[in-house]
């Protein structure tokens, strides 16, 4: 009997623990270095308190970023930075230099701030791991031209399905960032891509997110990459394949 009071204790516990200290579960600025070095032609600028890195090359497309929880999304305008389109990225309220806290509501809410802020005549989005349910929320909201999500999942409730199956996620987390529900809104082309092994949002989870992709034109799996080195990896294709969507939206 005492056992068993023991463990009923300690389910109510860790349930505790999930619902109301999840967001350093979700969300952690702290492993995001807090500076990045720019790439010439790249500037720093804040808007409503928010960091955006921004690179113009005077296109008429331009290229929106959306990190992962655990990276400063400037580190993003290297990486993109010999495409010829603009490339916009930002970093969530509580990350980097960007004032506020990390939720689902202030990070769609400041996706939507920069994107109606810096958009041109063609827009992409492109989304990784947490980032990727920014990137559905925006192709949801506008009419984007192509949308690219790396690593995605269908949902966070979901991956805590996974990872705590012994607990009711649905009624525990309180930042859901439901890719699934946004992604079916937007008829966009859609790019996917996954790492051959992530034990983060392993690929069960975008199966389950695959049927509500309406326009699904590619899924690509970057060999021997993980969670953690999908962008670096994979930075070729990933570039290649975001040319491939620009140049469709003139078609």
């Amino acid at each position: 009997m005492k056992w068993l009071l023991f463990l009923a204790l300690l389910y109510l516990v860790g349930g505790l623990y999930l619902y109301f200290f999840q967001e350093r579960l979700i969300f952690r600025p702290d492993l995001a270095p807090k500076e990045v070095d720019l790439p010439p032609g790249a500037k720093r600028v804040f808007l409503d308190g928010l960091e955006v890195g921004v690179r113009d090359k005077k296109s008429d497309t331009t290229i929106f970023y959306f990190g992962g929880n655990a990276n400063n999304a400037l580190e993003a305008l290297s990486l993109f930075a010999n495409l010829p389109f603009n490339i916009v990225v930002f970093n969530y309220p509580g990350y980097g230099n960007s004032k506020g806290n990390p939720s689902q509501e202030a990070i769609f809410s400041a996706a939507k701030k920069v994107y109606e802020h810096f958009r041109t005549s063609h827009n992409i989005v492109v989304g990784r791991s947490l980032g990727t349910g920014g990137a559905a929320y925006i192709a949801a909201s506008f009419a984007v031209d192509g949308v690219v999500l790396i690593t995605p999942y269908h949902s966070i409730t979901h991956l805590a399905r996974l990872r705590y199956p012994i607990y009711p996620a649905n009624l525990l987390v309180r930042h859901p960032f439901p890719t699934y529900r946004y992604i079916q809104q937007t008829d966009a082309p859609t790019t996917v891509f996954l790492a051959e092994y992530d034990d983060t949002t392993p690929r069960v989870t975008f199966e389950k997110l695959r049927p509500y992709i309406k326009n699904l034109k590619k899924v690509l799996t970057i060999q021997n990459a993980t969670h953690a080195d999908i962008l670096e990896r994979g930075e070729e294709k990933i570039k290649k394949e975001i040319v491939e969507l620009a140049k469709g939206q003139r078609l």
